[in-house]
C-alpha cells in the first residue's frame, strides 16, 4: 500500500474530456489493485454548499449573477470537502478531482474579479500531486455534445478561461502535465497512464504538502 494516497486533479475547460478521463483512470487504477476515489468539484451532493450551486448551475441566466458570492461559495465547497478527500489520503487511496481550485480561479478571473482577491479563500488547501490539464482550444470544444447545457459555456467566456488556466498551468510546472485532448480517447488515456503509473513508482512520494499564494498567482 502506498504510505500515503496522490492526489490527482484533471483540469479544463467545459467538455475538454476530464470526465471521461477521470473514469478512465479509475479503472485502470483499480485494475492495477489500487484503491481510488473520484470526486467532481464542485461537488452538489455536500450537504452545506452543494444545494445552492446546483440551483445556480440549473437557473442561473448570466456569469455575472452574484459572482464575489458565488466565488466563495466554490471555495466554501472545495474546504467542505477536503477533510474528507484527506483522510482518504492518509489511508493510501488515490483521490481523483475532476476539477479543482485552478477552475474556480479561472472561472472567477475570467468574470472580472480582481486576482489576489480570488486566490485567497483556496490558500491552504491540499496541493496536487499532479494536475492533468486538458489542452483543447475552446472552438474545437464547442462542437462537442452537451455543449451550451449550462450558464458558463459561452464562446467569449470560455475563451478567456481557457487563457487564465493555461496561464495557471504553465506557473506550476513542477505538478502540471499538459495533454493534448483534441485526440481519440485512448490515446488521451495511455498518456495518462504513463504520467500517473511514473508518479506512482516514485521510490518516495513525499508528505501532503499546502497550496500558497505563490502557486496560485
Amino acid at each position: 500500500m502506498l504510505n500515503r494516497g496522490i492526489l490527482i486533479v484533471l483540469e479544463g475547460i467545459d467538455r475538454s474530456g476530464k470526465t471521461t478521463q477521470s473514469k478512465c483512470l479509475v479503472d485502470y487504477l483499480s485494475g492495477k489493485g489500487l484503491k481510488t476515489h473520484l470526486r467532481r468539484v464542485p461537488d452538489r451532493s455536500e450537504p452545506l454548499t452543494g444545494p445552492a450551486i446546483d440551483k445556480f448551475l440549473q437557473t442561473a441566466t448570466s456569469v455575472e449573477q452574484n459572482k464575489n458570492t458565488l466565488h466563495l461559495l466554490f471555495s466554501a465547497n472545495r474546504w467542505a470537502i477536503i477533510d474528507e478527500i484527506k483522510k482518504f489520503l492518509d489511508d493510501g487511496i488515490v483521490v481523483i478531482c475532476d476539477r479543482y481550485v485552478y477552475s474556480g480561479i479561472s472561472y472567477s478571473l475570467a468574470k472580472g474579479l480582481e486576482r489576489k482577491w480570488v486566490i485567497s479563500p483556496d490558500v491552504g488547501l491540499p496541493k496536487p500531486d499532479i494536475v492533468l490539464f486538458f489542452d483543447i482550444k475552446p472552438e474545437s470544444a464547442r462542437t462537442r455534445d452537451g455543449y451550451g447545457d449550462e450558464v458558463f459555456e459561452k464562446k467569449s467566456f470560455q475563451d478567456i478561461v481557457y487563457k487564465e488556466m493555461k496561464n495557471l498551468m504553465l506557473k506550476n510546472k513542477d505538478i502540471c502535465k499538459i495533454i493534448n485532448a483534441n485526440r481519440p480517447v485512448d490515446e488521451i488515456s495511455k498518456d495518462i497512464q504513463n504520467i500517473v503509473s511514473e508518479k506512482l513508482d516514485s521510490p518516495n512520494i513525499k508528505p501532503l504538502i499546502y497550496l500558497t499564494e505563490s502557486d496560485l498567482l
